[in-house]
């Protein structure tokens, strides 16, 4: 048994007008051409449509991009908070260390406050963290609007 001849059509690139794609033509095959089918005010309407659909895409691209530089800032504020609250965390540590060895007068007050702003600063540490992770994996973040709420 022998195999068919396979038949392959291909169509690439940007193709404006008629096009057919077959295994076998029999017969004559007439293209005519479309700019002898239009009269010039629909020529005209196609082109600034032509036009109109590039413009959208062009919109779309540089928002697109400016999300993107959106993102990257926001990241970059995220690590500068993550580490911030490192920073926090280790000196309200060693407050609170302080705090209860009686080094500082009023140690309650000083450990209390200390264990305060130390949860506040792991919760802080924690969000960044969590949002970092999420960047990285390639999940979604919520990027807030407004650069106040950064």
């Amino acid at each position: 048994m022998s195999e068919q001849p396979s038949t392959r059509n291909e169509l690439s690139g940007n193709v404006e007008g008629h096009v057919v794609q077959s295994g076998a033509i029999h017969g004559d095959v007439v293209f005519p051409s479309p700019a002898a089918q239009m009269d010039p005010e629909t020529a005209e309407t196609q082109r600034r449509w032509a036009q109109r659909q590039r413009r959208i895409l062009d919109e779309e691209a540089a928002q697109e991009a400016a999300q993107q530089r959106r993102f990257g800032d926001y990241v970059r504020v995220i690590r500068r908070k993550q580490r911030w609250n490192l920073w926090l965390l280790m000196v309200e540590s060693l407050a609170v260390a302080l705090g209860y060895l009686g080094v500082v007068p009023s140690a309650a007050l000083v450990a209390t406050l200390g264990i305060l702003f130390g949860l506040i600063s792991l919760s802080g540490w924690v969000y960044c963290s969590v949002l970092l992770w999420r960047a990285r994996t390639g999940r979604t973040i919520p990027v807030p609007r407004h650069r106040w709420m950064w």
